[in-house]
């Protein structure tokens, strides 16, 4: 019976809903052969946080990949490098990218870059362009293990409800699980001038909560759409080099188990995740090969029906000139590049480059660490064996 039909309306928009699920479906064809079953998509509106398009992958049957949680690999340093801006760092303060060895109970872990590469000390911007791992663990040492799940479950990150010693320092390369859902929301506030809002389907607006100041994320949306600031671990002119300006940040968890690509305009935030329901991992796909197609694919769909502009600038930014090596205000023997500032910096460069190293004044055994337990090979003969002794 007519009259009994009951029609919601909702902010989906059904061509692009159609379309975002095609490209989906496409690209997990292509993705066959490298044991990829499972993906989705989240489309939202920055003006309005409304959902413009909610897609699973068919192969996903009954579950809804969009609000199941995966590991987040390093999808959530960009929340991490903008802790740090507000706390007094700045795009160009300088980060050790060098090995890092940490205790952990009585054993020792290693962390390492995707490359399996480092690059000596960069700038925030390299830093966090490049997602390297060794700087993000150096950074969260800035801004406090605590104090960054707090800024995450003001994010509304809910599935974070263990202490920051179970974390520990891995969360800021994301040890932790979140949901598509959870990161597209999060981004959201990266484009919408660090205002966040929930996820609505109703055109209602709900309360906004300020989490970043304007001028912080004009420079993490600067960073992350800047494909030099990229240029060590990824190509200038790669996937994520879009016609418009695009903030993209990709992500992959342990062992190729999930791949994440998030990116947003000034009109929308896009998110896509890849990986197998079941937990098995992928051949070697990261977010980088991935999703990162299907969200050029997706952007590209929506450019046609929107007119996007470039991401917001604070005006309250300086624009300075400085030494791309020392972070400061470039003398007259430096090379130069421009950096935009929250407040203007006053240091200049002594133009003395040779010197690459970050040195400390504080005098200590980095190896062993205390407590270390070490065992004997029993396949090698002792006097072969050795550990390390280091002081900084």
């Amino acid at each position: 019976n007519s009259k009994n039909v009951k029609f919601l309306k909702t902010t989906l928009n059904a061509n692009l809903q159609k379309k975002t699920q095609e490209i989906l479906e496409e690209r997990l064809i292509g993705l066959k052969n490298k044991n990829v079953a499972n993906g989705a998509i989240l489309i939202i509106e920055n003006n309005t946080a409304s959902v413009n398009a909610w897609v699973n992958a068919k192969t996903n049957g009954f579950h809804d990949a969009v609000r199941i949680r995966r590991q987040a690999g390093s999808t959530l340093k960009p929340f991490l490098y903008a802790q740090a801006l507000e706390k007094g760092w700045n795009a160009a303060t300088i980060i050790d990218d060098g090995p890092i060895d940490q205790a952990v109970g009585r054993g020792l872990h290693t962390y390492r870059n995707y490359s399996r590469k480092f690059y000596g000390p960069l700038r925030l911007r390299e830093a966090l362009g490049n997602s390297l791992n060794s700087t993000a663990i150096r950074t969260i040492g800035f801004v406090g293990t605590e104090n960054f799940i707090n800024l995450l479950r003001q994010l509304e990150f809910k599935g974070l409800n263990k202490s920051s010693e179970f974390y520990g320092d891995g969360i800021a390369l994301g040890n932790a699980e979140v949901s598509l859902y959870e990161l597209v929301q999060a981004y959201r506030a990266l484009a919408n001038k660090g205002e966040f809002n929930r996820i609505n389907f109703d055109f209602q607006l709900g309360l906004e909560k300020k989490i970043f100041s304007k001028e912080v994320t004009s420079i993490i949306s600067d960073i992350l759409s800047d494909s030099q600031a990229r240029s060590l671990e990824f190509s200038v002119n790669g996937v994520m080099r879009m016609p418009v300006q695009t903030a993209v940040k990709t992500g992959t968890s342990n062992d190729f188990r999930d791949a994440w690509a998030i990116g947003y305009t000034s009109t929308h935030t896009v998110g896509v995740w890849l990986g197998n329901l079941n937990r098995q991992s992928m051949s070697e796909v990261s977010g980088a090969q991935g999703p990162a197609y299907i969200l050029r694919s997706v952007l590209a769909e929506i450019s046609r029906f929107t007119n996007s502009a470039p991401l917001f600038l604070s005006p309250a930014l300086f624009s300075k000139i400085i030494c791309p090596i020392s972070g400061k205000i470039a003398a007259t023997n430096c090379q130069k590049i421009t950096e935009w500032f929250i407040t203007t910096p006053t240091e200049t460069c002594d133009g003395q480059h040779k010197e690459k190293q970050l040195t400390s004044s504080k005098i200590e055994i980095k190896y062993p660490t205390p407590g270390l337990n070490l065992a004997l090979d029993p396949r090698i003969p002792d006097e072969k064996e050795a550990f390390e002794f280091r002081i900084s």
